[in-house]
């Protein structure tokens, strides 16, 4: 249970125990995570804590008791997990609306009821509102945990409301092909192709557009290649952004300076336009119209952009 992540979490883990044991659990947590990859784990053990009438925070007290069999068989009624559904990557507002009629019924297995959201930044403009007014009009017996990697991307009225636990980042044991959702055989020479590209980009700004077929589309020549490709863009820029909060990168050893100068608000900006854009690779969108878009949009207020 908890207790299995107290040497990745140390910070986290005694602010949630001492919470617990003086009796001030928040109705809301919101857990900035920071790339680690267990997040989604350390939030379900989070969830069994917060559960368990024994306050026990690890496997040999409770012997691997019903309770938290069902969390993990994914069958107990007052824990619920939201994920981003089908191919739009987005959490849904009906989706807000199941959860809260299931909320709204009074819990006959444990007193209270959490939900966890898994990627809060993945809430889009309707289920942010709806999300607000849960986060507005706590109930007491009702508590959130909330994920985000980077809390910058979300509502700061949402933000206001929750308690924020910051993780810390997965020490870099992991290669560049685990962090991908496709498989492909030349990722050197597409790792070496984004960076070079983001570099360039950086120097060039809307003109990168012209050398977009040497940079990019010369090496980039599958539907693969073209997601692998997005997939490390977002973790280049990810890892921009914890540098400069967190004096840390998860995946890249090195990130060029010139990306590093632009503010958080320009990281989070482009982020959020290659997730955009990400999406209309799974509709079959021209490659090369696709790429100068992106580098358009990107450059579109890149000289206010700078600290």
């Amino acid at each position: 249970m908890l207790d299995e992540y107290e040497k990745d979490q140390p910070i986290a883990i005694k602010i949630i125990k001492n919470a617990v044991l003086k009796n001030k659990i928040s109705h809301a947590y919101l857990l900035e995570t920071n790339g680690y990859i267990e997040k989604e784990n350390f939030a379900i053990c989070l969830a069994k804590y917060l559960l368990c009438p024994n306050k026990y925070s690890n496997n040999s007290n409770c012997v691997n008791c019903t309770q938290c069999k069902n969390i993990d068989k994914n069958i107990f009624e007052d824990l619920k997990i939201i994920r981003p559904i089908d191919d739009s990557l987005w959490i849904k507002k009906d989706q807000l609306i199941e959860l809260q009629k299931d909320l709204s019924t009074k819990s006959v297995q444990s007193g209270k009821k959490i939900y966890i959201i898994t990627d809060a930044t993945k809430l889009n403009a309707s289920s942010s509102n709806s999300m607000l007014k849960f986060l507005e009009e706590p109930n007491p017996n009702i508590i959130a945990i909330l994920l985000a990697d980077n809390i910058h991307q979300l509502l700061d009225t949402i933000v206001s409301r929750c308690q924020i636990i910051s993780l810390n980042p997965t020490f870099k044991d992991k290669k560049l092909e685990e962090y991908l959702s496709v498989t492909v055989e030349n990722i050197d020479l597409i790792e070496n192709t984004i960076v070079n590209f983001l570099k360039q980009f950086e120097i060039k700004k809307e003109q990168t557009i012209i050398y977009a077929k040497k940079l990019f589309h010369n090496n980039i020549t599958s539907k693969n290649d073209l997601i692998a490709a997005f997939e490390m863009m977002l973790l280049y820029y990810k890892d921009a952004l914890s540098l400069k909060l967190n004096g840390q990168a998860e995946v890249f050893n090195e990130i060029d300076k010139n990306i590093l100068n632009n503010s958080i608000q320009e990281l989070n900006r482009r982020i959020s336009i290659l997730l955009e854009l990400k999406k209309k690779i799974y509709v079959n969108a021209n490659t090369n119209l696709l790429i100068d878009k992106l580098i358009i949009e990107m450059g579109g207020m890149y000289e206010n952009s700078r600290n």
